[in-house]
């Protein structure tokens, strides 16, 4: 596989996961068993996936995009299924269909128009990948993993909406920055800060099930967020 296919490939899932995470709404997600609202968010990945790719006479690009996520969201929204698992698989799949499209469809000599610009746009969009990766995506995933946990210690105590997604992202890109940066002992100063600021909420018997709760989402949080960061750095280090 060629530097050029390359570029291509993180195009891809770049634009892929700007259209599943950033940019598809709340409303096509409950909405998306409509072909008319299905339609539109297969469109929206494939003309992000087409400019952030920036090959523009590549009609492989658009017809391998629309072609994938069509079959595989409407596989999905037919099946009516949810969850941790099936919210991994379906993503994996995705970027299994897109490495495949960018590999094998795209022909070896489609060079990105704006690596002609900037030469490092392989950096940036795997960089750009990473951290959608890293903050929106494993948020999704964490969500629906302690999904059962939240039920099961009901409304235990007040707080600001969303406040616990915003705190989750926050904690992932300190995580992802770090790592980046060559500092992932700062982790353990995030792990500790948390630690005290917690302490307070759980330190009653009785707050057993919400001091577990916090646990498990912390530790599923930071080891998603390290696992994709230390990933990207590593992709980073053997970039030509």
């Amino acid at each position: 596989m060629g530097l050029e296919n390359l570029d291509i490939v993180f195009g891809l899932f770049a634009g892929h996961l700007l259209g599943d995470f950033l940019l598809q709404t709340d409303l096509m997600v409950q909405n998306k068993r409509a072909a008319s609202v299905l339609a539109i968010h297969v469109s929206i990945v494939t003309a992000v996936s087409y400019l952030l790719c920036g090959v523009w006479n590549s009609w492989q690009i658009v017809v391998g995009v629309f072609v994938t996520h069509m079959v595989i969201d409407g596989i999905k929204a037919a099946s009516g299924k949810d969850g941790p698992k099936v919210f991994l698989l379906d993503q994996g799949v995705h970027l299994a269909a897109l490495a495949a499209v960018g590999v094998y469809w795209i022909p070896a000599n489609a060079a990105p128009y704006w690596r002609t610009l900037f030469p490092f746009y392989t950096e940036a969009v795997l960089l750009l990948s990473g951290a959608i990766l890293c903050i929106w995506v494993g948020g999704f995933w964490v969500g629906k993993t302690v999904a059962p946990f939240q039920e099961a210690i009901g409304d235990a105590s007040a707080s600001l909406p969303n406040a616990g997604r915003l705190i989750g992202q926050l904690e992932r890109a300190l995580i992802y920055l770090l790592v980046l940066a060559g500092e992932p002992q700062g982790v353990g100063f995030l792990v500790a800060a948390k630690s005290i600021l917690r302490f307070g909420e759980v330190k009653e018997p009785e707050q057993r099930k919400e001091a577990e709760y916090i646990i498990i989402g912390t530790l599923m949080s930071f080891g998603w967020a390290l696992l994709i960061a230390f990933a990207t750095k590593s992709l980073l280090e053997i970039l030509p």
